[in-house]
């Protein structure tokens, strides 16, 4: 079926942290590429368009982490477009389990303007929709903290930016869990939204800041006084320490 795309992939060590479980980014990276895929099998690809797709928001939620090697089975469709975004969900498997599923909402962009181009522009929008899932979630909110720290600064180079030629939204996720302290947290990351607020450039200077809301574990990057991505992370304890260290 055109308007729902399923597609595999393998979790192997590059996406591996040093706790033996795959890295918030690895989903992020199998969205990216899945939402790709559809969007060229819907005709609404970057070059056939001449557009860019840019994701403004996400949320992902997670049951249990995952290890080496596992198989992990993605689909993905549209359930419909509010206003300027496009909004698409993805359900993940494993061992024909459920394991995850994930909320996102994009934007077009005229390439060389960078001015937001409406879904009405597209003939090929029609679509879009994928007709038995056709429930619109909720818009994700917007993210806040009061109260912050800082934790670090990054400074944009190369291996961060993408096709755009701004820092790429997994990389996003990276910097996100490098402020999370992942390295020695005794859980995995069950839920995490991100919100894309500013295209970042090379050589800009992120400033990194975390801060807690109720339970949850708050990051923003900032640069030039400008807020670029806020996180909102949920950790899970993993049920057994043992296996994944």
């Amino acid at each position: 079926m055109a308007d729902l795309l399923s597609r595999e992939y393998e979790v192997n060590y590059s996406h591996i942290d040093n706790r033996g479980v795959a890295r918030p980014s690895f989903l992020f990276d199998v969205m990216q590429d899945a939402a790709t895929v559809h969007a060229e099998a819907l005709h609404l690809g970057p070059a056939e368009n001449h557009i860019l797709w840019v994701l403004s928001r996400m949320k992902v939620t997670l049951l249990r982490p995952l290890g080496p090697y596992e198989r992990v089975r993605c689909e993905t469709w549209c359930p419909g477009i509010r206003g300027a975004s496009w909004y698409r969900c993805f359900t993940f498997f494993a061992d024909e389990q459920m394991i995850g599923d994930a909320q996102s909402m994009w934007v077009t962009l005229d390439p060389v303007s960078h001015r937001i181009l409406r879904p009405g522009a597209f003939p090929a929008a029609e679509g879009y929709l994928h007709a038995a899932r056709g429930d619109l979630f909720d818009p994700l909110p917007k993210l806040s903290c009061e109260t912050v720290r800082p934790h670090h600064i990054h400074p944009v180079c190369y291996s961060d930016l993408d096709v755009n030629n701004h820092v790429n939204n997994v990389r996003v996720v990276e910097l996100v869990s490098d402020a999370l302290d992942l390295q020695h947290q005794p859980g995995f990351v069950s839920e995490l939204q991100v919100n894309y607020t500013a295209e970042t450039a090379f050589g800009e200077q992120l400033a990194l800041s975390c801060g807690t809301v109720g339970g949850a574990r708050y990051v923003r990057g900032e640069a030039g006084g400008k807020t670029h991505f806020e996180a909102l992370a949920t950790l899970t304890p993993f049920e057994n320490q043992g296996a994944w260290t």
